[in-house]
C-alpha cells in the first residue's frame, strides 16, 4: 500500500469510528429516500471497502473464512427475491417491491463493509488497541450528548432551540424526547442498541478482566474503561429503552452466571482433594442443577426489580404488574396498555409470513406487503398500527431480527444467519482461552457479551444497516486473527 493511501485509510478509519454514534444523517438519509437507518459511517466506509478492502481481496482472491456464511446467505437472499416474483404479491402501497428489495439488500451489502473494513483494517494487536482508543471517544460523545439533553430538560422543563437545531443538523429525527435521552441516534430505543450492542460489552469485557488500552488508570487502579461503563449504562438507562434494560441485565447475569459456575468447579475441586472422594455424576448434576436454579431466581428478581423501577419512572409501565388488568383483556389488552402490543402484532404478522413460506422466506424486504393479511385481528385495534397499516405511506417492517430472518429469508436464510453468529461466538472463546492475557482476553469476553447482547437486542431492531454488530463481530475476527498470527509466529521461533 502506498503511503498515501496508508494515511487516507488511516484518517478514513479513525473518522469511521468518531462518526458511528449519528445513526441518521439528514444528507445520507435524504440521499437514500428518506430512510431513517443512514449512519454517517457509511461515508468512510464505502472509502476503506475501495482502497483497503477490494485491493485485499484482489491479491488474496479470498475473504476470510468466517464471512463464508454470508456468502451463502446473500445468495439465499437474492433467491428468496427472485421467488416473490413468481407468486402473486398482494397489493399493498404504491411503493413497488424491487425498491423494498433493493433496500434491504443494500443495507445488507453495507453491513458487510462495515464487518469487512473492520477486518482488514485491524491487523496486529497495536492497531486493536488504537481502535479501541478511538471507539471509546466516540462512546464519550454519546454519554455527553445524553446527559446533556436529559439534564437540560430536567433544569429548564423543555429543550433550549440550540439542542433542537443541533439534533436536526445530525439526525433526521424532528423532535428531541421528554424526559428520555436521544445521544446522537434517532431515537432512545437506538441509542440503547448501539450502547449495548458495542460500546457497554466492550467496556465491560475490560473491566471484567482488569484490562485498559491506555498505560494510565484512574487513581493508578481503576481502568478508564469501568468510567465509560458507569457513563454508558446510566446513558442506556436515560434512554429508557425498556428492550436496553433488559439486555444490560441479561448481558451482567451472563457474568455472574460465569464466575458462580467457576467458583463451583474451584469449591468442588477443593472439596474432592480434602476428602479424597469425588461426586459421582449424579451428585455434580444436581449440585450444578441447583445453582443454575438460583441463578436464575436473582435473574427474575433482577427483572421484577428493574419493572418495579421503571413503573415509577416510565408513564408507559405504570400498568405492568395489574393482574387484573391481565385477566380482563389479556396478554395482548394487556401489552397495549404498556404501549408494547404494536410490537407483538408485527413479530406476529412477520411470523405468519414465514408459515406462508418456511423454506426461504417471501424475500428480502417483502414481508411487509403481507402484513395486511397476516397480521393478527388484535392489531386493527391499536391506533399505531392501524395507522401505519391504513395511512402511512412505507411499508412496514418487523422490528425484530430474528422474526424478519424468518419471514423474508425462511429457515434456510434464518439457519445460515445463525451459523454466521454461532461461528463468532466460538472465535471469541477460543480468544479469551488462550493463553495469554491482557487485550486478548478482554476482547475474547467482550466478543461474548456483544453476542448475548445482540441476541436480546435483536428483539427490538430488525436493520442490517446499523454498522454496530458488525463492527462489534469484526473486531472479534480482528482478535482471533491477530491472536492466531501471533502463536503461529512464536511456535515458529520455538521451532527454530
Amino acid at each position: 500500500m502506498s503511503k498515501f493511501r496508508e494515511v487516507l485509510a488511516d484518517i478514513s478509519w479513525k473518522l469511521l469510528l468518531l462518526a458511528l454514534p449519528i445513526t441518521s444523517f439528514p444528507l445520507l438519509s435524504n440521499l437514500f429516500g428518506g430512510t431513517s437507518v443512514a449512519p454517517l459511517a457509511i461515508l468512510p466506509m464505502v472509502l476503506l471497502v475501495l482502497i483497503v478492502v477490494l485491493p485485499e481481496f484482489l491479491n488474496k482472491k479470498a475473504f476470510p473464512k468466517q464471512f463464508q456464511p454470508l456468502y451463502v446467505f446473500f445468495l439465499i437472499a437474492i433467491l428468496s427475491v427472485a421467488l416473490a416474483y413468481l407468486r402473486e404479491l398482494p397489493s399493498f402501497r404504491t411503493i413497488p417491491v424491487w425498491r423494498n428489495a433493493a433496500e434491504g439488500l443494500v443495507t445488507l451489502l453495507f453491513g458487510f463493509g462495515f464487518y469487512l473494513v473492520t477486518i482488514y483494517c485491524l491487523n496486529d494487536q497495536a492497531q486493536i488497541r488504537t481502535a479501541l482508543r478511538w471507539i471509546n471517544l466516540g462512546g464519550i460523545v454519546i454519554i455527553l450528548s445524553a446527559f446533556v439533553q436529559f439534564f437540560t430538560y430536567k433544569i429548564m422543563d423543555g429543550y433550549p432551540e440550540v439542542l433542537e437545531n443541533f439534533q436536526r443538523m445530525v439526525s433526521i429525527s424532528v423532535r428531541l424526547y421528554n424526559d428520555r435521552a436521544t445521544g446522537l441516534a434517532f431515537e432512545p430505543s437506538w441509542l440503547a442498541h448501539q450502547l449495548n450492542i458495542l460500546y457497554i460489552p466492550i467496556w465491560l469485557g475490560f473491566t471484567a478482566r482488569n484490562e485498559s488500552v491506555y498505560r494510565k488508570r484512574l487513581f493508578g487502579k481503576i481502568p478508564y474503561e469501568s468510567l465509560l461503563l458507569g457513563g454508558g449504562i446510566v446513558s442506556m438507562f436515560l434512554s429508557f429503552s425498556r428492550i436496553g434494560w433488559i439486555t444490560v441485565i441479561v448481558v451482567f447475569m451472563y457474568l455472574l452466571f460465569r464466575a458462580a459456575n467457576s467458583l463451583f468447579n474451584k469449591v468442588l475441586e477443593r472439596r474432592e482433594k480434602e476428602t479424597g472422594k469425588k461426586q459421582n455424576k449424579k451428585q455434580h448434576f444436581f449440585a450444578k442443577l441447583l445453582l443454575w436454579l438460583l441463578l436464575l431466581l436473582i435473574l427474575l428478581v433482577l427483572v421484577f426489580a428493574a419493572g418495579l423501577i421503571m413503573r415509577q419512572l416510565d408513564p408507559r409501565m405504570e400498568q405492568l404488574f395489574d393482574v387484573s388488568l391481565l385477566k380482563q383483556y389479556g396478554i395482548m389488552g394487556w401489552a397495549s396498555r404498556l404501549s408494547f402490543a404494536e410490537r407483538i402484532t408485527y413479530w406476529q404478522a412477520a411470523f405468519n409470513v414465514y408459515l406462508k413460506y418456511p423454506w426461504l422466506g417471501s424475500g428480502l424486504g417483502v414481508a411487509g406487503y403481507y402484513y395486511p393479511e397476516t397480521i393478527p385481528s388484535f392489531g386493527y385495534q391499536l391506533p399505531e398500527t392501524l395507522a401505519i397499516m391504513l395511512y402511512r405511506s412505507f411499508i412496514p417492517n418487523a422490528k425484530n431480527l430474528w422474526v424478519r430472518l424468518l419471514s423474508e429469508t425462511g429457515i434456510v436464510g434464518f439457519s445460515v444467519f445463525v451459523a454466521w453468529v454461532v461461528t463468532h461466538w466460538r472465535n471469541a472463546k477460543a480468544v479469551y482461552k488462550r493463553k495469554q492475557t491482557g487485550l486478548f482476553k478482554a476482547m475474547g469476553l467482550a466478543g461474548q457479551l456483544l453476542i448475548i447482547a445482540l441476541i436480546v437486542e435483536g428483539f427490538s431492531l430488525d436493520t442490517f444497516g446499523l454498522p454496530y454488530y458488525w463492527i462489534g463481530f469484526g473486531l472479534i475476527v480482528a482478535s482471533w486473527r491477530a491472536k492466531s498470527e501471533h502463536s503461529a509466529s512464536k511456535s515458529k521461533q520455538k521451532s527454530g
